[in-house]
């Protein structure tokens, strides 16, 4: 055969497996685009799925703040202002026990109430906004002043302090930045690395089905990477839930506490204003004391409660305050 025609004929067969590659490169990319628009779905659903349950958790930490945040003002610091006007109070008053069967409270347990309302009474002269984001996300998963930090007037909040501040979960659910040590949604856009830059087709021969199979496996690896990340947000949202509940319960238990506590503490004031001598009160009114005495002891517990470990976890103590909440109600309902 001439070797002009042998030429061409390698030339024909070149070019038809340059078309043949051509096309396999073509659907190598229009896999690999398939495959990432997959991955973009599965990431994105378990993102927004996550970052719901963090707006609701927020919700209810914040709920959970404001009310502590009222609690101390309206009830805590009024009861520590009333009781702190009697004398002679007899805290070992066995008569008073044994005929309502109360288990009464401490001079220690009051110096504690008085101590953690005192130093909340600098924080409540700036009112619930001067807390800012921060200082309410504080409030609500430790209670107490000692997670704020105030200026020395105590009337502006700037933040979180102590564990509160490097509580990355506590940050996150806060909204908070990255550099206050927040999880944030870009580090677990980061996981996933540039699979919202899709591959970019190449024309040429061989070197279209080099880089066409090579966009086709990042494919699937960031499809997998996606898959990955899922199951990791899936988990976080799950643990996300766990601590709205908890904020929600410890809500329920306070609002219930404080059900109970806002008549007492009435009745402590209405006998203060008529006398301050507690050798002088009735039984009555010694019992309608101790009562107040022990709800707000209570209160101070559940308020002060950690919800949260260093490492963002629920803790053991939020359960207990619980448990320890409703075994007062029920000595308060069985004593009236």
């Amino acid at each position: 055969m001439p070797l002009p025609l042998l030429l061409a004929g390698a030339a024909l067969l070149a070019g038809g497996y340059g078309v043949k590659k051509g096309i396999d490169a073509k659907n190598s990319f229009d896999e690999a685009e398939s495959l990432n628009s997959e991955a973009e779905q599965i990431y994105d659903k378990a993102s927004n799925s996550l970052e719901k349950a963090r707006k609701s958790a927020q919700k209810a930490m914040d709920g959970l703040g404001k009310l502590k945040f009222e609690i101390y003002e309206l009830r805590l610091i009024p009861f520590v202002e009333a009781f702190s006007k009697i004398k002679n109070i007899d805290f070992q008053d066995q008569r008073l026990k044994e005929a309502f069967h109360l288990a009464g409270v401490s001079q220690n347990d009051m110096l504690a109430i008085e101590k953690s309302a005192l130093d909340m009474k600098q924080v409540v002269g700036g009112g619930v906004t001067a807390l800012g984001a921060g200082g309410l996300a504080g409030l609500a998963a430790y209670g107490g002043v000692g997670a704020l930090a105030s200026t020395a007037g105590g009337t502006a909040i700037a933040g979180l302090s102590g564990a509160a501040a490097t509580n990355a979960t506590l940050a996150w659910l806060g909204g908070g930045a990255l550099s206050a040590g927040g999880f944030g949604m870009a580090g677990g856009a980061a996981v996933l690395g540039g699979i919202v830059a899709g591959p970019v087709l190449a024309i040429g021969g061989m070197m279209l089905a080099s880089k066409a199979e090579e966009a086709r496996q990042n494919a699937y690896s960031n499809r997998a990477k996606a898959r990955a990340a899922a199951e990791e947000m899936k988990t976080a949202r799950t643990v996300t839930k766990g601590i709205e509940k908890r904020f929600t319960e410890i809500q329920d238990v306070l609002r219930e506490l404080d059900k109970h506590f806002d008549p007492l503490l009435s009745g402590l004031q209405k006998v203060v204003r008529h006398g301050t001598d507690y050798s002088s009160y009735s039984m009555e009114n010694r019992k309608g004391i101790m009562m107040a005495a022990a709800m707000a002891k209570t209160l101070k517990n559940v308020l002060e409660a950690p919800l949260l470990n260093e490492n963002g976890s629920l803790t053991a103590a939020s359960r207990n305050v619980m448990l320890e909440a409703h075994d007062k109600l029920l000595e308060i309902e069985n004593a009236q």
